[in-house]
């Protein structure tokens, strides 16, 4: 799948991006918001291809005239076809007049604009509509955005920029100001537990539980299927104690920092160790007003039992101190001194 078809969960974009394409009055420049993993950047592509499909914008006929039509409709006569060569260029992004822009070491800099600027002040090779797709556009440092404002205050013509970003938050309000905002909501369990299942083969209860912990991004639920999650899950609270039914586990000092040592030498493992805790805990907390919601489903007995054990400050506690592990490490603190904090106060009765 190659035009909007491959969007997921996200109807009122596709129908938004439609209308506008069947207008003919494209802007000069979109801003993409959301959650990582919802679409934003593949939606970016696919109205490339759109804009500029040489089979011709279609939405003359049939349900194009219809602003009430499905996105499934639409798409029938609307959307690009995704087999001519401008579509195969764009969608395997090899297409001169279609330029990525993507952070380089977590930052977009100004030299990366100011290519761009060179750029645009050409003509275009081929395109009908040249499309300039910025990614995680809030890393533009403060000089990168002051030189793209500049860009947006006097567009070329013929030239989209869309920008994509989690929120509005870090980019200038002169920069949003001057885009059409078009917002992504996060992809409902109810759609992300089929497509695992029929993606990955497995068995329902853990597309429910890796539905659960993808909180709405496509993204996140492949790659907890593709990391092996589950099995992550289950070896670190066997080795953890937290699988025995008589036990709360972290009984062992020296096995507890020994494991945090471990953690600590895995760095890209960090952030789904803290996730298993989080959602262990959580669990541990919700259950007894809504065993319903928990999300580990198949631990459920093992959650009961340590539940009625555990009292509920002490469970509140654990979760705060890994909580805590999260945002200390997102700031960039010695990984194993804050594993090893955590681990003593989760040892704490």
């Amino acid at each position: 799948m190659s035009g909007f078809d491959s969007i997921v969960d996200q109807e009122s974009v596709v129908r938004r991006l439609f209308r506008i394409n069947r207008k003919g009055n494209i802007p000069h420049a979109l801003l993409f918001t959301g959650l990582e993993g919802v679409g934003k950047r593949q939606t970016a592509k696919v109205f490339a291809m759109t804009c500029n499909c040489l089979r011709g914008n279609r939405s003359s006929h049939g349900s194009g005239d219809d602003p009430t039509a499905s996105p499934a409709e639409a798409e029938s006569t609307a959307l690009p076809c995704g087999e001519c060569r401008t579509c195969r260029k764009i969608d395997a992004e090899l297409h001169p007049d279609i330029i990525f822009i993507q952070p380089q070491k977590g930052t977009i800099k100004i030299s990366q604009i100011r290519d761009l600027c060179h750029i645009l002040s050409m003509k275009p090779y081929e395109a009908k509509q040249r499309v300039v797709i910025i990614s995680d556009a809030q890393t533009m440092n403060p000089e990168a955005g002051n030189a793209l404002l500049k860009l947006l205050e006097e567009p070329p013509d013929g030239t989209l920029l869309i920008l994509t970003a989690p929120h509005t938050q870090n980019l200038l309000p002169t920069i949003i100001s001057r885009c059409q905002h078009i917002r992504f909501k996060p992809i409902s369990q109810k759609t992300l537990i089929p497509l695992l299942i029929d993606e990955y083969g497995i068995h329902t209860e853990e597309a429910e539980i890796l539905g659960a912990l993808a909180n709405g991004s496509l993204t996140k639920a492949r790659s907890l299927v593709e990391t092996g999650w589950i099995p992550q899950r289950n070896w670190i609270l066997g080795v953890l104690g937290y699988e025995k039914t008589n036990s709360t586990g972290l009984e062992d000092a020296d096995l507890s920092l020994a494991f945090s040592e471990r953690i600590a030498r895995q760095k890209d493992k960090i952030p789904d160790v803290l996730d298993i805790f989080m959602s262990w805990f959580r669990d541990l907390m919700i259950y007894p007003l809504a065993p319903e919601k928990i999300i580990n489903k198949d631990l459920v007995d093992h959650i009961q039992n340590i539940s009625r054990r555990m009292d509920a400050c002490s469970v509140l506690s654990k979760f705060e101190a890994v909580q805590k592990a999260r945002t200390m490490i997102d700031g960039n603190a010695n990984p194993r001194l804050t594993l090893d904090v955590m681990m003593t106060r989760l040892m704490a009765k």
